[in-house]
């Protein structure tokens, strides 16, 4: 059996970016994903969706700038460099941002689609890849098997047409005239749902429910984005664990918040609808609850509200519920067993600056972790930002040496046990006190 020094297990933005940035390398890689060809998010490039991060932010520019797999070349590609520079490029939607990556995926000739892994069992010299047609032999294995939608408990059992996570929003029957919907979530995507819903003509109304205080705009002023910095990146590495977790939560918002403009744009549109005397359907905007019942009524859906600030329910009739939760890391159980091995720090496996799980007794090669090191390395762990950067490392660790540079830029921010201690103050003879008592 052919031994390859690398296979990624999933092929998702993350393992994309580490196949690209491994084909100039010299190293035999692989990429499997049971999909029958590469996909992001296809339920939820609507119109209205804009990355929240920058395009040179791609799988590779960050770590390799004159990669021919960059989001520049993809735009010189096809002909649009100068358009998009002219609209003002310094975003792009989540549409074309998916259109870029299968670019890059059809590129690339490691990639194995249709191929769902199993196991992943350990030998002697690496691991052997399971999957249903055959196995795979490496020295390596890089486990980005990616994200699934988190669904509240009580909507789990009634998941389909008019129940359903906002990953699949595309994907079900348009809205029809009349029509009574719950939102629930209060980040991006359910921003992003909430003014589809206002240009959906003849609507009934709905609610829009979040967990949170407010409707928080995500934070990414210049200075709070330096957290997607390398510097920043190794700064975090050294804190303790207990540290690091608590930097996540205060940081959140640089990751999960509402884009400022898309804030700003509902709250025009709301204020528009409360002008002049034509009657609206009725829209409610509900601040600290959450879903916790939900059951059928005929046709219809009775949704159980409760306020997380006074504790009291109610109850609505809706006709469709939209569930904006956000998205938690696909069970795996080779994952579950290859991290049931590791050591553990605060109870969390213990996973390098590298990405690279550290393992209470020795394992055959090395095993790295994409996108499962929330607390361990913070939130670039779970964003794009980071992605070109952190696959240099995977990559320069698996290599043995810096293959790509390692410390592109100096942070804006310096380190305080970094400045110099100034001299110590002498006084003059003259200004000493004295300590004869008279």
């Amino acid at each position: 059996m052919k031994t390859y020094d690398l296979i990624g297990i999933g092929i998702g933005p993350f393992n994309l970016s580490l196949a690209a940035l491994a084909e100039p390398t010299g190293l035999d890689t692989l990429f499997l994903d049971k999909r029958d060809a590469f996909a992001w998010h296809p339920g939820m490039l609507v119109s209205n969706g804009q990355l929240q991060v920058s395009p040179l932010k791609d799988c590779v520019t960050l770590a390799a700038p004159t990669s021919r797999y960059s989001f520049l070349n993809y735009l010189a590609e096809h002909r649009r460099l100068y358009s998009f520079i002219n609209k003002g490029g310094a975003c792009t939607s989540r549409k074309e941002f998916a259109d870029y990556y299968g670019w890059v995926a059809r590129q690339l000739s490691n990639l194995r689609f249709a191929q769902e892994v199993l196991d992943v069992v350990e030998c002697n010299d690496g691991y052997t890849v399971v999957t249903a047609e055959q196995s795979y032999h490496a020295r390596a294995v890089a486990i980005g098997v990616g994200i699934s939608p988190r669904v509240p408990e009580c909507a789990r059992p009634w998941l389909g047409d008019a129940i359903y996570h906002v990953a699949d929003f595309l994907h079900r029957e348009a809205l029809r005239p009349g029509e009574q919907v719950l939102v629930v979530g209060g980040g991006q995507s359910g921003a992003e749902t909430v003014e589809q819903l206002l240009g959906t003509p003849a609507l009934g109304g709905f609610t829009w429910v979040t967990s949170r205080s407010n409707l928080f705009a995500m934070d990414d002023n210049a200075f709070v984005n330096e957290a997607f910095c390398p510097a920043y990146n190794q700064r975090f590495q050294n804190l303790p664990m207990a540290q690091r977790s608590h930097a996540v939560q205060q940081e959140r918002l640089t990751s999960d918040g509402i884009s400022a403009d898309l804030c700003n744009r509902l709250y025009e549109q709301l204020y528009e609808r409360r002008v002049g005397q034509e009657p609206r359907p009725p829209i409610d905007i509900l601040q600290a609850a959450v879903l916790d019942g939900l059951e059928p009524d005929g046709r219809r859906w009775r949704a159980r509200l409760r306020s997380l600030s006074s504790g009291s329910q109610r109850t609505l009739v809706v006709d469709r519920v939209i569930l904006a939760t956000g998205f938690q890391p696909c069970p795996q159980p080779y994952v579950d067993a290859l991290l049931a091995k590791a050591r553990r720090d605060s109870g969390l496996p213990l996973i390098d600056a590298n990405y690279c799980v550290q393992f209470a007794t020795p394992m055959p090669g090395p095993v790295y972790l994409q996108n499962r090191s929330l607390v361990q390395h913070g939130l670039q762990s779970v964003n794009l930002s980071m992605v070109a950067y952190r696959n240099s490392r995977i990559l320069n660790d698996l290599l043995g040496y810096e293959y790509f540079q390692a410390e592109p830029d100096t942070p804006m921010f310096s380190h305080l046990d970094a400045l110099p201690e100034a001299p110590a103050r002498h006084l003059e003879p003259r200004h000493a006190l004295s300590l004869v008592q008279y």
